[in-house]
């Protein structure tokens, strides 16, 4: 298998995905371009049942089409690479989460391979197959695309399946098919997709550094930010940068000579939302600022017990030849220290392979 199928005409996309309906698995990837948008806009859809590749043309169709069908099929599951990013990108376009998924990555990193292993390096290292690079920056929005360009798309898929075989059988042979099914199972919650207005402010970077009254103040501007962007459907930085909520945030002007002479917002800016921030503004003098959570820092004897626990997960994860991130961060590691116990660590594979045993190192130590 190394040739392709160009899908652009509603037709092929209906008689290929009837084909299609009823299988057990598909490979799926997808191109997209998010520089210019709120939202991700797809512009290829890679699919392959392991005999035929098919290349999606997304902007040609308006959209997934006929395969949207496929990818919100119960029956089929889907294999992706590092899926977060694809599934978020097809939930924008399908109105929901494409599953069931088995993520490649996932299953790597429970074999040894880095948490964050790219396709190429763990296509090279299971199946000694070296895929192109050629067009890894390209702009995918662009018509008409290349045959060397879909080609370099059709190779994300080629390889997706037997590469899946390959992790399959490591993992059946060592007993962790069901860890791997248990972690990409959670890629399909809805909820890791949906951005809310009112937590916006969390995303704005030097959020933590302002006080209670400047912090509701950038809350007010960050809901207001995210909702103009969605309704514009520009990036958020085109809307207003981090650094330009934060400032109005924490000068907290009044009027239109306030907010020129106390930021640095661009000339564009103050024309066309000036009243509008003054009065986003207006409205955030009486709320109350969002709690943050701002641990205390580790006292010297939790900060002796997160390394010596961390030092032994990383022996486990050694003997057992698994990324040690994947079973647990730093942060949870801390996080156990400080008393929390609805952790992910405690649960499930995590919680057989090294939770459970932490959490008596901990329990036993002394204090």
């Amino acid at each position: 298998m190394s040739d392709y199928l160009y899908i652009d005409s509603a037709d092929a996309a209906a008689a290929l995905a009837a084909d299609w309906a009823g299988l057990e698995r598909l490979a799926v990837d997808t191109e997209f371009v998010r520089e210019r948008t709120y939202r991700a806009q797809l512009c290829l859809l890679q699919i392959s049942d392991g005999e035929r590749i098919a290349c999606v043309d997304t902007l040609a169709l308006g959209g997934p089409g006929p395969f949207a069908t496929l990818l919100q099929d119960p029956d089929i599951l889907k294999i992706f690479h590092s899926a977060r990013q694809d599934l978020e990108v097809l939930h924008d376009n399908l109105g929901t989460v494409p599953g069931p998924v088995w993520d490649t990555q996932v299953a790597a990193a429970m074999l040894g391979h880095p948490d964050q292993v790219g396709y190429a390096p763990l296509v090279g290292a299971e199946l000694n197959v070296t895929l192109p690079k050629d067009h890894a920056r390209t702009d995918w929005s662009r018509r008409p695309l290349s045959s060397e360009q879909l080609r370099y798309a059709a190779a994300d898929v080629q390889w997706l399946l037997p590469l899946a075989d390959r992790l399959a059988e490591s993992l059946r042979q060592l007993g962790r098919e069901d860890w791997a099914a248990e972690e990409s199972a959670v890629l399909c919650d809805p909820a890791l997709y949906v951005f809310d207005d009112e937590r916006a402010w969390r995303r704005v970077k030097g959020a933590t550094r302002l006080e209670p009254p400047a912090l509701a103040r950038l809350a007010a501007l960050a809901a207001w930010r995210e909702h103009e962007a969605r309704d514009r459907d520009r990036p958020r930085r085109w809307i207003l940068k981090d650094e330009d909520l934060v400032a109005l945030a924490a000068a907290n002007p009044a009027s239109r000579a306030a907010l020129a002479s106390d930021t640095q917002l661009p000339p564009a800016a103050l024309r066309r939302v000036g009243d509008v921030l003054l009065e986003v503004l207006r409205q955030a003098g009486d709320a109350e600022a969002p709690a943050l959570k701002i641990q205390p820092r580790l006292e010297p004897d939790q900060e002796r017990l997160v390394k010596r626990l961390l030092g032994r997960l990383r022996e486990i994860s050694a003997a057992e030849k698994i990324s040690a991130p994947l079973v647990a961060t730093r942060r949870d590691i801390e996080a156990l220290v400080r008393g929390r116990r609805d952790l992910a660590l405690l649960r499930g594979w995590r919680a057989a392979l090294a939770g459970k045993e932490l959490l008596g190192l901990l329990e036993r130590s002394p204090g």
